[in-house]
């Protein structure tokens, strides 16, 4: 379920908040980790079976959900930078554990307008910015310095990489991502799993399982759904 943000609202959605359990246990969980402990939450654990007994940031790391006592004590966080793997793991959670709770997480530094709606399971990196109107979906990521301006919608399982800015009234469609440091001018749509290429400047709508770069960016190529776009 979407957070709405009404006036003088928290960004953070939660006023009495579990412990947090972070899937994954590499850098981008270091990162999530740092925008939970800046909204009050406290990480109890992270999960990584490749990583079982080892400890990150003084938190230890245990190897599946499974092995904790009660998973309505807990709420849980996915830490992996890669949209498709994050949607993967969220459908095989789903699956087994049909009601984990996924809060929205935003640090403390990000500028959330009151006027927009963010689903769950969504990280808002420092000083990101959602400007209002803007609609948010479930687990999107919203990296350092990133932005998107008023009247935008990114869909579920979307990314913007550290200072991907996007003008007003982009659309971002399903499983799509803007690279580190990419500018989409205003009212352009991206179409679903499709990828803009870092420092690029996308000046007209791009179609659906695109990849596209360059000053102004052009489709270069069409990917298959899952590629791997992070190097």
């Amino acid at each position: 379920m979407a957070a709405f943000l009404l006036p003088n609202s928290s960004a953070n959605n939660s006023t009495h908040l579990r412990p947090l359990v972070i899937l994954g246990a590499g850098g981008h969980a270091v990162s999530v980790a740092n925008v939970a402990l800046s909204a009050g939450y406290n990480v109890k654990h992270f999960v990584d079976k490749n990583k079982i007994g080892l400890n990150l940031l003084r938190v230890s790391i245990i190897g599946d959900i499974a092995d904790l006592d009660d998973l309505d004590f807990y709420c849980f966080g996915i830490a992996v930078g890669d949209k498709a793997v994050r949607e993967r793991i969220y459908n095989e959670l789903q699956a087994k554990h049909a009601n984990l709770n996924f809060p929205l997480l935003v640090h403390s530094s990000a500028t959330v307008s009151s006027f927009t709606s963010i689903g769950d399971g969504t990280v808002v990196m420092p000083k990101a910015v959602i400007g209002p109107n803007s609609k948010v979906g479930k687990f999107c990521l919203l990296n350092t310095q990133s932005s998107i301006d008023n009247d935008c919608v990114m869909l579920d399982f979307s990314s913007l990489a550290p200072a991907a800015v996007t003008g007003g009234t982009v659309q971002i469609r399903l499983l799509s991502a803007v690279s580190i440091g990419a500018t989409i001018k205003h009212g352009l749509k991206i179409g679903d799993d499709s990828v803009v290429g870092a420092n690029s400047y996308l000046n007209k709508d791009l179609p659906n399982n695109q990849v596209a770069y360059g000053t102004p960016a052009k489709q270069v190529r069409t990917r298959n759904i899952g590629d791997s776009y992070l190097k």
